[in-house]
């Protein structure tokens, strides 16, 4: 009989224990679930900011202008170069990359690029058979960058990588 005693807080040590690690368990899927929201609504932004710049024909220098959604939390729209560079965890993409990536643009001999520094490469490197294109000024003197093979200069005149 005196065991008895003693099982009563026993009992309660595992009840308490148990309701702790039920509390825990939803606090974990209710924080865990934000984060997943917030990928979510990244991808959402991103779908959405890609639909708008293909209604603009993918012209890359409409991809700052376009304002879809907050994504940092300051209560202002963010642009869709932002959401692309919060998307793919890149601040140095530019303004093409992030069109080359939401239009699917095929890059050929003559696709636009920025030509800032190594930036401009890194737009023409996109796809297979593409890791040593550059992006570089037309050697006519337009000043216009467009991709190249890297052996191979931008004419504007005959249109084509010479």
């Amino acid at each position: 009989m005196r065991m008895k005693g003693i099982e009563m807080p026993v009992n309660t040590v595992i009840i308490v224990a148990l309701a702790i690690m039920v509390l825990l368990m939803l606090a974990m899927f209710f924080f865990g679930g934000t984060r997943q929201m917030s990928a979510t609504s990244l991808e959402s932004a991103w779908s959405q900011g890609c639909s708008i710049l293909k209604s603009h024909n993918c012209e890359a220098d409409k991809v700052e202008g376009i304002m879809v959604a907050d994504i940092t939390g300051d209560g202002i729209k963010d642009s869709l170069l932002l959401i692309c560079r919060a998307k793919y965890q890149d601040d140095t993409v530019s303004e093409y990359w992030c069109r080359n990536k939401c239009c699917g643009t095929v890059i050929v001999e003559g696709t636009s690029c920025s030509a800032t520094g190594g930036v401009g490469d890194k737009e023409c490197q996109m796809g297979f058979g593409r890791s040593t294109w550059k992006c570089n000024t037309a050697k006519d003197g337009n000043p216009d960058p467009a991709c190249c093979p890297d052996a191979k200069q931008w004419s504007q005149t005959s249109r084509e990588c010479e």
